[in-house]
């Protein structure tokens, strides 16, 4: 009899597992606020129960039901979804940022142009092209390490390559696709964008140079260059394929793996942010590079995944993109090449792990 109740004694002592559950801020109705709406694109409260799924999924640590439900594309910012189907829950999203989420106060109205926000923007959401609902970005999470931070500019036997030698597409214009495209006949100009590999070499001569119509005022210091060849990179400010070669040189700075120009109008700012800078992030094979281009056949000699762009100074912040460069031997001369561009990271990693 006392050993019975010794053991109900310290079994009654071990204290049991309670089952919690993390609460979310309840729903509210965003019909009176329908007067300061900022844009009328999205309805009010389809945002806030949207900011509420998501605050749902992660309360449940539904990971699955987070890249089904609510990441219907790949984020602009964050981890890709193929690294997020591959991890546990606790893997990707710490405690504390969780907690952070789970109590965050759900908006009805956008933040401006940006989307909405939950958490001061550790993540971001909003209406899709499609018109679904979706996540835009998460911030603060664990990511995977695919960069490699022992490669510090692009070098060469004569030097770092600069930023502006790096010939790119631009952000908001598509003049260079416009007028190549219409000069070679190029019917699909996204294809063309995505894969200028593809055209350079015979449809595309190699060294072409297209002049801005001279009829245009104060166009016709124009000069629009897909590639740049290697020797000029070091005797002139190529303004990355968007002008005329000028004489004017700039002394590079390497900060934090990013190669920028220096600034010459700051004393207490070593680098200019507001003007293009790179970073490499991957080396790229040479069988890559050379499938990639393919009407210069096993005339690749190096490439990497490059991240190239620029702070705007406004609330857009940063624009750019993310190239694959080769450098080809032509004719005893060297160009650097663009041969693929994602407007995303997480579409450049998608598309080197399947290449």
């Amino acid at each position: 009899m006392i050993f019975k109740l010794l053991i109900v004694f310290v079994l009654s002592s071990i204290p049991l597992p309670i089952k919690t559950e993390t609460k979310i801020p309840i729903s509210q109705t965003c019909d009176e606020k329908k007067y300061n709406q900022n844009y009328k694109y999205y309805e009010m409260q389809e945002a806030h129960d949207f900011g509420r799924k998501i605050q749902n999924l992660l309360a449940k640590k539904d990971l699955k039901g987070i890249y089904k439900i609510v990441l219907i594309d790949e984020l602009k910012n964050g981890p890709r979804k193929a690294y997020l189907r591959s991890k546990s829950f606790d893997q990707i999203f710490p405690k504390e940022w969780v907690s952070k989420i789970t109590t965050s106060k759900i908006p009805c109205n956008s933040l401006g142009w940006r989307g909405f926000q939950l958490a001061d923007g550790l993540i971001w959401y909003d209406l899709t092209p499609s018109g679904k609902w979706s996540i835009q970005s998460i911030n603060g999470v664990n990511q995977e390490n695919f960069e490699d931070n022992n490669i510090v500019g692009w070098r060469t036997k004569k030097g770092i390559i600069s930023p502006t030698c790096l010939p790119t597409f631009g952000h908001f214009e598509n003049t260079k696709i416009n007028f190549y495209s219409e000069k070679f006949k190029i019917k699909d100009k996204i294809k063309f964008k995505t894969s200028p590999g593809k055209y350079i070499g015979k449809t595309i001569p190699i060294n072409y140079q297209i002049e801005h119509p001279t009829h245009i005022k104060g166009r016709n210091n124009y000069v629009y260059s897909l590639t740049t060849n290697l020797n000029d990179c070091f005797k002139w400010s190529l303004q990355n394929g968007f002008g005329k070669k000028k004489s004017e040189k700039y002394e590079l700075v390497a900060f934090n793996n990013f190669i920028y120009l220096k600034n010459r109008y700051e004393k207490n700012k070593k680098y200019d942010h507001f003007k293009p800078h790179y970073k490499i992030l991957k080396k790229i094979d040479l069988k890559t590079c050379n499938k990639l281009a393919k009407q210069l056949t096993n005339k690749c000699k190096e490439a990497y995944l490059i991240s190239i762009g620029y702070q705007s100074g406004g609330t857009i912040g940063w624009l750019g993109g993310y190239y694959i460069f080769g450098l080809i031997e032509e004719k005893n001369n060297e160009y650097i090449v663009p041969l693929k561009f994602f407007n995303l990271k997480n579409l450049a990693l998608n598309f080197l792990e399947k290449n």
